[in-house]
Order: C-alpha cells, then structure tokens, then sequence
C-alpha cells in the first residue's frame, strides 16, 4: 500500500495534475502556483513514504529494495532542496519568471533548477514502480 501511494502520487503529479493546471489556468504564474502547492504537499509523501518503507525492508534485510527506496529518499531529498530554490527565486523576482527574456540570468537559474526538479520527480516515480514491482513479486513468492 505505501509504494502504491508512493508511486501512484508521484505519477499523478508529473502526469495528470501538473499539465492540467498549465492548461486550465489564465496565466504561467497562477499555474505555478498551484503546482508549487500541490508540490508542497506531495514533498511529505515523497519524503516519508520512502523512509517508511526503508524502515521496513531494513528488518527484512531485502538488499535490491532498500537500495531502490534509498535512492528514492535521495531524490526526494535532493527535490525539496532544490524546491525550495525555485520557490526563492519566484519569491525574490520582481516580474513573473516568464516574462523575463530568455537570456537574463535569474530566468535560466531558474530554467536549470526547474530541469533538475523534473528530472527527480520522474526518478522518483520509475524509483517507486520499481520498488512497488519488487515488493509485490517478492511477497507473492513468500
């Protein structure tokens, strides 16, 4: 059930959520803030679910799963910090990021740190459908 809400959440977000707020909203900076929000919360599921799991595969010495959930912490780890720039430079931006031109500096800060940020959340949904695939085939064969 936790790598189901592990995984399941985190492909929600990056699949369905995060495209719909970008194509239901009158504008990039209201999308992106409720995405930012959305984040947010996921960030407690991306960080505890994980952990929970870790905590739980540890007693069951099941070395492939815990290196798979381990690396999922990492990444959610990594993702929160790195949110918490994004958030600061669309905080501290006196215009939408936006409508900066592509070329100005905070906007490519931005572009970059946003890259990587995807790039977790997607390592984290392949790091949670390998640990729920793992999970389930060996508690099938126990």
């Amino acid at each position: 059930m936790i790598t189901a809400v592990w995984f399941g959440s985190a492909a929600f977000l990056l699949c369905i959520a995060a495209p719909s707020a970008f194509r239901a909203s009158d504008s990039a900076t209201n999308a992106a803030n409720v995405v930012g929000a959305m984040l947010g919360g996921w960030h407690y599921i991306a960080l505890a679910a994980p952990i929970l799991l870790l905590v739980i595969e540890w007693r069951r010495a099941r070395g492939a799963v815990i290196a798979v959930v381990f690396a999922g912490v990492v990444f959610a780890a990594a993702e929160v910090a790195i949110d918490l720039h994004i958030r600061t430079i669309r905080r501290t931006s006196i215009v939408p990021i936006s409508s900066l031109s592509r070329n100005d500096p905070v906007r490519r800060k931005f572009g970059m740190f946003h890259g990587v940020s995807s790039m977790l959340l997607i390592a984290q949904v392949i790091a949670g459908g390998i640990a729920t695939v793992v999970i389930e085939r060996s508690d099938t064969a126990s």
